[in-house]
């Protein structure tokens, strides 16, 4: 896997790079302070990860991802900065980018996001900068992300977590860390709760 981490700040840099080889398997990790470096490694290679702090010294970040997209379009796109208001967040998922890592993460929650960034899930945490009052028309399921209704579906039909691993192709620590942000999504303790929750949406849908 190659990953590519563009982060003006050293100590970030070196603190993710130390998480990413503690669960990757041989990882080729390529570090920009800038910018203009991480042009230069771009144009010469493809990344299947990329790290991206939305404040770089020498480029916005809308113009910044548009070039990401062009160069890198099959790369999972990862802001990882300083926590921000959730329409910063929006903004950035709007035009691409896939999973948002804060960077005041706890050490527990770096390694969840680590490990689920690596499998190739997607990463959005729940946050006390993504709980801002949310519009009322537009429901909780509107928040989960593809594969957490893909773990929804499949939990509604009473598959165990292993099972739902196999079946997706990720482990079960990922399942585990899908759920936790599903109950807390749609505001549930247990699985029989959720499975109330996701039978009771359908039926809504469908009638």
């Amino acid at each position: 896997m190659k990953i590519l981490i563009i982060d003006p700040e050293f100590f970030m840099r070196a603190g993710l790079i130390q998480l990413l080889t503690n669960y990757a398997n041989q990882p080729s990790i390529y570090e920009a302070d800038s910018f203009e470096v991480a042009e230069s490694y771009l144009s010469a290679d493809k990344y299947d990860l990329i790290f991206l702090d939305m404040d770089l010294p020498d480029a916005e970040i809308r113009p910044a991802l548009q070039k990401i997209k062009k160069e890198a379009p099959m790369a999972h796109l990862v802001v990882f900065t300083r926590p921000r208001s959730i329409s910063e967040v929006r903004q950035v998922l709007a035009v691409g980018v896939r999973s948002y890592l804060p960077k005041d993460s706890t050490a527990e929650q770096a390694k969840l996001a680590v490990r689920a960034l690596l499998n190739g899930d997607r990463y959005i945490p729940d946050d006390p900068y993504l709980n801002e009052p949310r519009d009322k028309s537009s429901g909780a399921e509107g928040f989960l992300s593809p594969r957490q209704m893909e773990i929804m579906q499949l939990l509604a039909q009473g598959l165990s977590n292993k099972e739902i691993a196999n079946i997706l192709g990720i482990t079960e620590g990922t399942i585990r860390v899908h759920l936790s942000a599903i109950f807390k999504a749609i505001k549930v303790s247990n699985r029989t709760e959720a499975t109330l929750w996701y039978l009771l949406r359908q039926k809504k849908l469908v009638d």
